[in-house]
């Protein structure tokens, strides 16, 4: 088990290491983080998510069990914290939505996917693809939305613009590459279209730099901010990293899985916030200190959860 732990998180704690190291030794700036999360954001974790899609077969995406629970889970939490920030905390829509999407977006392929494939092998890696692409389809394109109706509306737009406003935003998110590379993935892998070598491995390329670069550019956020330990933070924390489990496991008996898929979910909604969360709120400027605070504690926190529930399901 501390083998497992192990496995998953030195690797995360060196690179951030890293980063802030760089910032400390003045070898890059505080501010290079956004150039390194732009990055991320537009080239590096689109091309991971469809080069999961299509090196996964058809028959494991299509598991209508599994993925509505992570629709539920995930999504659920997505919109209680959203909920929570705009009629809770009083934020204005830009920021509730970045609080949303820290809340509801869990470190599935940097935190996750080590330990589900330490317990379950090669099959663990299904609720990390399926969990990404419940992001990909449903949450980050409603983030986009969310945050291009606040600009209108900061703009001066009116309630009589709404639905200009909306379809703008829908059509934006549907040309993020975010979106629509993950939902291209799995169409080919649906046709049963494989690429050619030189094509996968140039995707790989770009595709293994996603989790190394946001965590690196984590490390540079880190340096000179100071942690909060404030009323978003800790409800931030008691959503993603509590709620969001319990709503797994609602889901799951819900829904009849049992066995390995159930443990799977659950083990994905106990992992702590993704680092791309603050890598949106860096490149929106919006939310980012909270944001940043929240992921240090929720990795603190999930350490915790993910040894209880790995000692439980060990059993």
């Amino acid at each position: 088990m501390l083998e497992t732990i192990l496995s998953g998180l030195l690797p995360v704690a060196f690179v951030i290491m890293l980063g802030w190291l760089s910032a400390r030794l003045a070898l890059l700036k505080h501010e290079d983080a956004g150039v390194l999360a732009t990055y991320v954001i537009r080239f590096a974790l689109p091309f991971a998510l469809f080069e999961g899609a299509i090196k996964t077969a058809p028959e494991k995406l299509a598991n209508p069990g599994l993925a509505i629970c992570l629709v539920f889970g995930l999504m659920g939490t997505y919109l209680i914290a959203l909920g929570v920030g705009r009629f809770v905390f009083r934020h204005d829509l830009r920021t509730s939505t970045m609080q949303a999407l820290v809340c509801g977006f869990p470190d599935m392929a940097y935190f996750g996917a080590p330990i589900l494939a330490a317990m379950f092998g090669p099959e663990g890696f299904i609720a990390v693809l399926v969990g990404n692409l419940v992001t990909s389809i449903f949450m980050l394109p409603l983030t986009i939305v969310l945050t291009h109706v606040s600009d209108k509306n900061e703009a001066g737009h009116g309630w009589a613009d709404t639905v200009h406003v909306l379809t703008h935003s829908i059509l934006g998110a549907i040309i993020n590459p975010i979106v629509w590379l993950p939902i291209l993935g799995v169409a080919l892998s649906f046709a049963h279209v494989t690429l050619p070598g030189p094509v996968v491995g140039s995707v790989d390329m770009v595709a293994k730099s996603a989790g190394g670069t946001s965590l690196f550019a984590l490390g540079l956020m880190l340096y000179g901010e100071k942690l909060r330990i404030n009323a978003d933070v800790l409800t931030n924390v008691g959503l993603k990293n509590f709620l969001m489990p319990v709503l797994m496991v609602l889901g799951a008996l819900a829904l009849g899985l049992t066995g390995g898929p159930m443990r799977q979910v659950v083990i994905t909604g106990a992992v702590p916030t993704a680092t791309a969360a603050s890598m949106f709120a860096l490149k929106n400027n919006t939310y980012t200190t909270d944001a940043t605070a929240t992921i240090l504690l929720s990795t603190i926190i999930g350490i915790v959860t993910e040894a209880l529930l790995i000692a439980v399901f060990s059993h």
